[in-house]
């Protein structure tokens, strides 16, 4: 049977659709080529994030779901701390997400391509939104593109940022899915919801899924206040929000198993807590990240990466605040070129301007005027300035203080201007209705709908003419004011003239540049109203002109290495290969001696150092408080012997101790700790003491920790001292589990080099659970009685398991509705043919 013509039309459609999705992708794989076919880029969360890639390996060549990562801070629980994830199959939904990143990444041969695929997914999910708007489908390119290579956006893969991709890629299909089911009730629509709130959440960045939620809000008070105004079907926006509310309920239960582990964990964490040592002797607050009792940030340390006012002139001049890192050659270098800092805004630094180009801001401030009586639009504008007025924090703060002093946990999350990235989807839409306005008034009669036309020509020449006469003005205080700056503050005076001038230099230079970009820009407005030019070749030229102003800022941050990390940071050097030949069971205190803080994973060593947020409670309180290294390393001698240190790696010397071993590659330097403890031993006696006064004495090291140890509560019996024959050997060791054989002497106490964390730690002595006592603040002890015994800790998680029941039943039964609406969908097919 021949085709009808519209179907024929139809399939054309849905083509050409696809033409421009793959023109998208074709752009950002090509953008990001250099690393997605190279190293990756040289960022350090990409380190930190690629270090326990042998930890997950090793789990799942044994079949088990990591949950304790033994490999930083004396061992934390890397799932609840959102650190690490395992094989969840039983998350169908996410699993199957997961997996088509991963496939695409494997294609394509690096993990720079996985994080790729949800900014081709985000610029698909634009473009199709602007379709569902009816926009043209150059003018919905245009807009996805420029979305898309927004500079901040584009720069989060550069600089690590992997998982803001992924929650900012759902934005425009839950937006999407809310407009539908407004219209109308679907459960193809309510399936896709589900399944898109699932991945954003899914993505385990709290902070960009709260201001989705804010985004989405405000979406939904817009459309309701608006109906109920005119009357004109209200109910569809109370349906869509109640399908929303359940979409995130079984988002939840989707995801139970990580965040029931989460949950519980959250109150041990140092996300949940405060520090134990807030308050000084002198009543005074010590740290820098001061926290109240449930783990929020204090108000200072919440708003230090607050945006400013003066800092929207980097909306028009991406280098006006020396846009984060510049490559410089000069007399500094000797002519050699080098990367270095020049930010010097009031935030302690930054990667890169929040820049969205000059002409598409342009567009969109045309757009938002002609279009402000268009509910989309002016959703779009309110939710703009929402993110501007929130990124302020501290430097305009009405809007930020009812946030953080009235929305629980919100003072949790840090740094305000990270809201910007709302301001950066809705200003390349609003910029859609630009060129849509323009292509309206070119089609008037009336010569003053032309006159927008020349209004945005003249405002792009004006810009380009102050770009060619201010800076010669303020060369002065300009360059004053770079030198003045904190991140300037470590540099002599002759290098504080030579970067102020390279960076006023910069800033002119970027100045005219967008300048002249714009004047292109705008002049091809000008062409196109007066009809000089058709269609095709202004929205080809004017998206041209705009990816050419956005590119030229883009590729800034891009910090690619010569070599894979993998051959670099992680490289096998004479070190490592000195410490991985010992096969016994010991620690390391690397004293900032590794590539990066979490290398040590890598290779499969244990160390009482890492990075990472969100660590345990008693363990950072141990570092603070008794560690002697301001609360970042432990150079305490006493600590070591407990924590079953046996080397410890040192750039400097250490006096009169030989090192017993030296890198000729990098001249560290492993000295081994003369008294080094085993991982577990026993004690003689315990004394009662408060929390405070054990880690007083730990920080003082008065006490012989082989003869005493301190606890927190009375022991639920006696012990007795030991006598010669008691023995006690780790037999097996895996991440959550240990097995030890003790032969006691008598009731004794015996210590184990673990960290303590109650929640899902259990000991069983001959397969009978026993108590763990809390010893020495941050370890574990154990009563054993007299006798050869077997003593076991295992890690077990009821919640974890209870989660993992709650997250295969709603997957089933979103799966269940997806097969219903698949099926709706196939007999309307069929009745309709």
């Amino acid at each position: 049977m021949a085709s009808s013509p519209n179907a024929s039309s139809s399939g054309s459609e849905k083509y050409q659709d696809l033409l421009f999705v793959g023109l998208l992708a074709v752009l950002i794989i090509g953008f990001l080529g250099k690393a997605i076919f190279g190293p990756g880029f040289n960022a350090s969360d990409n380190i930190a994030s690629e270090s326990f890639q042998t930890y997950l390996k090793d789990a799942s060549t044994k079949g088990a779901f990591p949950h304790w990562l033994p490999y930083i801070f004396s061992g934390l629980p890397s799932y609840a701390a959102l650190l690490t994830t395992g094989e969840r199959n039983w998350d169908i939904s996410a699993y199957i997400v997961s997996k088509s990143s991963f496939l695409f990444s494997s294609i394509l041969g690096s993990d720079t391509a996985r994080i790729s695929f949800w900014y081709i997914l985000y610029a698909a999910g634009v473009y199709l939104l602007m379709r569902s708007k009816r926009f043209d489908r150059p003018v919905a390119f245009f807009s996805a593109a420029t979305a898309v290579f927004s500079t901040w956006v584009i720069a989060w893969v550069m600089i690590g940022h992997n998982t803001k991709p992924i929650a900012f890629a759902m934005f425009p299909y839950i937006l999407m899915c809310l407009e539908r089911l407004r219209e109308k009730w679907s459960l193809s629509f309510a399936v896709l919801l589900t399944i898109a709130v699932h991945t954003m959440v899914e993505s385990t960045h709290l902070q960009m899924v709260f201001y989705g939620i804010c985004a989405f809000g405000l979406y939904l008070l817009f459309e309701l206040i608006s109906r109920i105004m005119t009357k004109n079907e209200p109910m569809g926006v109370v349906r869509a929000a109640a399908v929303l509310a359940v979409a995130g309920a079984l988002s939840f239960g989707m995801g139970a198993d990580r965040f029931l582990s989460t949950i519980e964990y959250t109150p041990y964490s140092t996300r949940g807590s405060a520090p134990i040592g807030q308050l000084s002797e002198q009543g005074k607050q010590k740290a820098a990240n001061k926290q109240d009792a449930n783990g929020g940030n204090d108000y200072d340390y919440a708003t230090n990466w607050s945006f400013s006012p003066e800092e929207m002139t980097t909306f028009f001049v991406p280098n006006y605040y020396g846009f984060g890192k510049l490559k410089y050659k000069g007399p500094l270098t000797d002519n050699r070129e080098t990367v270095v800092p020049t930010y010097f805004g009031q935030m302690p630094f930054t990667d890169a301007a929040n820049y969205m180009g000059l002409a598409v801001l342009f567009l969109a401030g045309y757009g938002a005027w002609r279009n402000r009586k268009d509910l989309f639009a002016l959703y779009l504008i309110t939710v703009s300035v929402f993110a501007l007025l929130l990124s302020f924090g501290k430097n305009m703060s009405f809007l930020y203080d009812i946030f953080y002093y009235a929305v629980p946990s919100f003072n949790k999350f840090r740094a305000p201007s990270m809201v910007l990235a709302l301001l950066q989807f809705a200003v390349p839409l609003l910029a859609a209705y630009g060129i849509r306005s323009f292509s309206e008034a070119r089609e008037e009669k009336n010569p003053k709908a032309k006159k927008g036309s020349l209004i945005m020509l003249a405002a792009c020449g004006a810009f380009l003419v102050l770009g060619l006469i201010v800076p010669s003005m303020i060369e002065t205080s300009y360059r004053e004011q770079v030198e003045s700056s904190r991140a300037m503050q470590s540099y002599g005076p002759d290098v504080k003239a030579a970067l102020s001038e390279f960076v006023f230099t910069e800033m002119k230079s970027d100045w005219r540049a967008t300048g002249f970009l714009a004047v292109v820009a705008g002049l091809l407005v000008w062409l196109f109203v007066g009809k000089r030019i058709n269609h095709t070749v202004f929205y080809s030229a004017i998206t041209l002109v705009c990816l050419v102003d956005l590119w030229r800022v883009d590729v800034r941050p891009m910090d690619i290495p010569k070599k894979r990390i993998e051959s670099d940071v992680f490289a096998k050097t004479d070190l490592i290969d000195f410490l991985t030949a010992d096969t016994t069971v010991f620690r390391i205190a690397d004293m900032d001696v590794l590539p990066a803080p979490n290398v040590a994973a890598y290779h499969r060593l244990e160390n009482i150092h890492g990075y990472h947020s969100a660590k345990l409670r008693v363990y950072q309180d141990l570092m603070d408080e008794a560690g002697n290294g301001g609360g970042s390393i432990i150079n305490n001698p006493l600590l070591w012997n407990m924590l079953n240190v046996k080397y410890i790696l040192s750039a400097q010397d250490l006096g009169p101790v030989q090192p017993v071993f030296v890198s000729s590659q990098n001249n560290a330097r492993v000295y081994l700790n003369p008294s080094f403890r085993p991982r577990a031993y026993f004690v003689n006696h315990a004394v009662v003491a408060s929390k405070m006064d054990i880690l007083r004495h730990l920080k003082q090291q008065d006490f012989n920790d082989i003869d005493t140890a301190y606890v927190e509560q009375e022991l639920p019996s006696a012990i007795d001292t030991i006598a010669p024959g008691a023995r006690v050997a780790l037999t097996q060791r895996e991440n959550e589990r240990q097995v030890y054989t003790v032969t006691a002497t008598g009731n004794n106490l015996v210590f184990f080099s673990e960290v303590y964390y109650p929640v899902s730690w259990k000991a069983y002595i001959d397969g009978k659970e026993t108590p763990i006592i809390k010893t020495n603040f941050a370890f574990r002890g154990l009563i054993v009685p007299k006798g050869q015994h077997t003593v076991e800790f295992r890690y077990e998680s009821p919640k974890f398991e209870q989660g993992k029941t709650i997250s295969l039943a709603c997957n089933l039964v979103v799966l269940l509705a997806a097969l219903g609406a698949g099926f709706m969908e196939w007999r309307s097919r069929r009745s309709a043919s």
